[in-house]
């Protein structure tokens, strides 16, 4: 499909055609003629040479961007379809998307790139103007051709004064006297041209202004001498249309941001569209935009479509809903799932709404993570949210993430908690897995663990009754879900159920990246429940080259971080576990918030800073609000066992206490923890009668019941019963292997390592060797320490904490700068330091005041 012919304009084409500068920006507002003007430029080169790339939608990401350019160039031909398939995918891994894409046109012959409509880059837009300099310098044959409605980095003063760019602004775009005369005689009624210069006069030869006033001369015969013709340029084109085929035409196509002829038919139910487009398009009203090879879709220019929009919205409401739901339709089938998205929101199609969101939430499973759609989502009426519940845990998460609204979250978290069904008669399977989905994640976010983890059984359940021939429909919605679910079973302690599931959606994931993100899952699941050879097999799934630039460090990879953590941990390389979560924002507070600290806590007891670590995390279990995930859950569980651990290792039994004696559904992850204190306590005997039954408890992972038996044979050797030591170090090495679990050696008492592996030695079991081997810190203290100070000396201790001289602390208690050497010649003495710092950290670690600030 073609337009008219469009008025030459020889003077800028000159400008157009030089050889250099290969860079032309033109810059102006819209309605300025930038599009028509480069268009009819373009029309005399080869089609196969050209490619036009309309931006449609706001805050274009820059991979975005270029994934854009790449499919259009398969479109038009200029590149093979499948190759610019493969490079589309490719956007995403690469760090250098210029040398990716000249790489591609390189040797094509001479190109023309157009992008237009560039301002709606908006954040990337310097990202993306550094690319294209790039792209012309790696490129000898390709010139670049820009139009935007605002200013650009690219057409900056420094820039054309080097030569590097040609800009053509609005006073360049504007008809001269002349070409306005070119304009009425080629296109205008008889005897129009004469009035060139004065309608030059009234509109300062504003290209859509000109065209507006055209007409309006040729219709009314009005005076040019027309006030402010830039204001009022949009409501003048609208009035011009009239109450014909045009106006009727633009009434019923203005929603979309861009249509094709199929669209308009059925928007307009008639189907005589392309003379009525042709003559909006003479007229200025729009343009035909590359689509798609051999199809074009039409755009009007935005003053006209604002204006008609306005009118839009005063159609009977039955007539609005049935162009929205056309239209949204239409986008829909087309991939524009954004566009179709803020159309149907618009409208409050909210049946339209539920099924796209499922359509973005399977072309970018991050979506339902991020705030990309927070803005529609909050108009959304509760009675929608309740029919369509994913869209209330999108709105849920949105409001969880802004401090300004995180109160009202959970009401938005307990519509799809709440959710019972049956779903709506024409959801689609994937949907109704959408919804099940946002039921057991609302419950996990709302601290209900334990029915997340029912909910995620009935999702299960509701899978499988998908027809094996229907699931390739769902394959990455299912991925996505699958491991969601896979991580409500395990928090749930259902941890055998959980690694079938994410195994599940491995086997489901059809994309690299998506099979990345499934893939992190296994790795960071295995490794929590101590299978580490598992989860490094898990890791060989994962290709680094299918992330996107900066997405190792999000909460996509949060559980493979989580992972390798836990691997570096079982090898005590503890440094390098802590250094995992390195510039990684979910590490602070996220739902993995419980496995994130259980590992930080572990390696840190390692390093030597078991109490101030103790302190850090008590201190955020006693926030308002709490970390998210330490309700009660496995995670939450295992968290509260190694703080009694971390306590435990400073000798201090009583903040220990209280923990071990944690109510929880998973006290299995206490049982290690409990055992250490009764051999802490000298009660060897007690702790291997105690062992079965605490092994018998729910909520045991193969990492904590591997503890347990590891703990068991210590206090086995201590009451003299080697073959009982002997054979619970088997059953460990049965369940984890000589390489695999074993952080929790830290928990020995140097002694009692020293005899495990004494029995080790003495039995010639080399793979016990290889499991009680390697560089164990000695972590735990022997016994309880007590450290007996005065009232007087825990007051200078406390005041030494907040003050930096004896001075300042003998001011802050009102006695004399003696008495405080004295007490602090005692304070030394009794804690065996020998400085202030020697003195503040042993109060933190024997908890003489509280935590640092």
């Amino acid at each position: 499909m073609t337009g008219p012919v469009l008025l030459a304009r020889p003077r800028l084409h000159e400008r157009l055609d030089q050889e250099d500068p290969r860079i032309v920006v033109l810059s102006a507002p819209s309605g300025s003629g930038k599009t028509s003007l480069v268009r009819c430029w373009v029309a005399t080169r080869d089609p196969g040479t050209v490619v036009w790339v309309t931006l449609d939608t706001d805050h274009v990401r820059r991979a975005t961007f270029w994934q854009l350019v790449l499919t259009t160039a398969g479109r038009l031909g200029v590149l093979p379809s499948d190759e610019a398939a493969g490079l589309v995918g490719d956007v995403e891994r690469t760090g250098d998307l210029a040398e990716l894409v000249a790489g591609a046109l390189t040797g094509r012959g001479p190109l023309v790139l157009v992008v237009d409509a560039h301002e709606r880059l908006r954040d990337d837009t310097g990202p993306v103007d550094a690319d294209l300099q790039r792209l012309v310098r790696l490129v000898p044959e390709l010139r670049v051709v820009v139009t935007t409605r605002t200013g650009t980095g690219l057409g900056n003063p420094g820039r054309t004064l080097r030569g590097d760019v040609e800009l053509l602004a609005a006073s360049d775009l504007a008809f001269t006297v002349e070409e306005t005369r070119e304009l009425l005689a080629a296109f205008g009624e008889p005897g129009l041209a004469e009035q060139a210069g004065e309608l030059h006069a009234a509109t300062g030869g504003f290209p859509l202004a000109v065209r507006a006033g055209m007409l309006s001369l040729a219709r009314t015969g009005t005076d040019p001498d027309t006030p402010d013709w830039q204001s009022l340029v949009a409501e003048d084109l609208r009035v011009q249309l009239g109450d014909g085929a045009a106006y009727e035409l633009v009434l019923a196509t203005c929603l979309p941001p861009y249509f094709d002829a199929d669209l308009a038919v059925e928007l307009t139910g008639s189907g005589d569209v392309k003379g009525v487009l042709a003559e909006l398009e003479w007229n200025g009203f729009g343009r035909w935009i590359p689509f798609a090879p051999g199809r074009q879709v039409f755009q009007y220019v935005e003053s006209l479509r604002n204006a008609m929009l306005a009118d839009a919205a005063r159609r009977p409401a039955a007539q609005q809903a049935r162009a929205a739901r056309v239209t949204a339709t239409w986008l829909r089938r087309h991939g524009l799932f954004e566009a179709a998205f803020e159309v149907a929101v618009a409208a409050r199609q909210y049946d339209v709404v539920g099924r796209v969101y499922a359509d973005l939430v399977v072309s970018n499973p991050e979506t339902i993570t991020t705030s990309r759609f927070d803005r529609q989502l909050a108009t959304v009426p509760r009675r929608a949210l309740t029919q369509y519940p994913a869209l209330a845990l999108g709105r849920g998460l949105a409001c969880h993430r802004d401090p300004a609204l995180h109160g009202a979250a959970a009401e938005y978290f307990r519509i799809p908690a709440s959710w019972v069904g049956p779903p709506p008669p024409d959801m689609t399977p994937g949907e109704v897995l959408m919804v099940h989905t946002a039921k057991v994640a609302s419950l996990r976010v709302l601290g209900r663990f334990d029915d997340s983890g029912r909910a995620a059984q009935h999702a299960l359940a509701h899978f499988d009754t998908i027809p094996d021939g229907e699931q390739h429909h769902v394959a990455d919605l299912g991925a996505a879900t699958l491991r969601h679910l896979a991580y409500s079973l395990f928090q749930d302690g259902q941890v055998d159920a959980a690694r079938s599931a994410v195994n599940r959606a491995i086997t489901m994931s059809t994309r690299p990246e998506s099979l990345n993100h499934t893939a992190v899952y296994a790795v960071g699941l295995d490794a929590l429940d101590g299978r580490c050879a598992e989860a490094r097999s898990a890791q060989q799934h994962v290709d680094p080259a299918a992330w996107r630039p900066g997405q190792t460090h999000t909460y996509v990879n949060a559980l493979g971080r989580i992972g390798q953590a836990c691997l570096l941990l079982d090898d005590f390389e503890l440094t390098a576990s802590v250094a995992e979560y390195d510039d990684c924002p979910f590490a602070v507070a996220s739902e993995f918030w419980p496995f994130v600290t259980w590992t930080l806590m572990h390696a840190r007891l390692g390093l030597g800073h078991a109490a101030t670590e103790a302190h850090r995390v008590e201190a955020a279990l006693d926030r308002t609000p709490a970390p998210p995930g330490s309700a009660d859950s496995l995670g939450a569980a295992a968290v509260r066992a190694a703080l009694a651990v971390l306590w435990l290792a400073g000798g201090n039994r009583t903040k220990a206490g209280p923990l071990l004696r944690t109510r929880t559904r998973y006290a299995g992850q206490l049982a290690p923890a409990q055992l250490l204190a009764r051999l802490l306590a000298g009660e060897a005997a007690d702790a291997v009668a105690v062992l079965p039954r605490l092994e018998s408890r729910p909520g045991h992972t193969t990492r904590s019941r591997a503890a347990l038996l590891t703990l068991g044979a210590a206090a086995a050797m201590r009451c003299e019963r080697p073959d009982t030591a002997a054979a619970l170090l088997d059953r460990v090495l049965a369940m984890v292997g000589p390489t695999a679990a074993r952080a929790h050696l830290m928990y020995l008492p140097a002694p009692d390592l020293a005899a495990l592996r004494g029995l080790a030695q003495t039995q010639g079991d080399v793979a016990l060797s290889g499991y009680l081997g390697g560089a164990v810190p000695d972590c735990i203290a022997g016994g309880t320490v007590s450290i007996s100070l005065t009232p007087q000396e825990r007051l200078v201790v406390a005041a030494f904490a907040h003050h930096p001289t004896r001075a300042a602390v003998a001011t802050a208690l009102h006695v004399s700068e003696n008495t405080v050497k004295t007490h602090l010649q005692r304070i030394y003495r009794k804690l065996g330091v020998n400085s202030r710092d020697g003195v503040i950290e042993k109060a933190i670690e024997l908890d003489l005041l509280g935590p640092r600030t």
